[in-house]
């Protein structure tokens, strides 16, 4: 990735670790049973929209990194279709807790 612009690079970055995180944190919160054990009043939809944001998020960074080629291009190409792949996942996530939600699947029992 260094061969594109630093601010491309740098903001794929952001996405990807911004993303890792996110996600290792809902992650911990619902194989943990965090939410169920401080009863923290917490729903799908706020995995929802972080998500929804994350997709937002990849859909920039993998355009920004593919045409921020210049050269030899086999890194930014590599970390764009990541990037697609990654788009894809979190889609694909927004979209079934989107038919929970909508469904009514995913509500809160206390």
């Amino acid at each position: 990735m260094s061969l594109g612009t630093p601010w491309a690079s740098a903001w794929y970055v952001f996405v990807a670790v911004t993303a890792f995180i996110t996600t290792l944190m809902w992650s911990f919160v619902y194989l943990l049973s965090i939410r169920e054990a401080l009863k923290i009043p917490i729903n799908w939809v706020l995995s929802l929209i972080s998500t929804t944001v994350e997709t937002l998020f990849y859909f920039i960074a993998f355009i920004v990194i593919l045409t921020s080629v210049y050269g030899t291009y086999g890194r930014n190409v590599a970390a764009g279709v990541f990037g697609i792949i990654n788009m894809l996942a979190y889609g694909y996530s927004s979209y079934i807790l989107y038919q929970e939600h909508r469904t009514g699947a995913a509500t809160i029992t206390q």
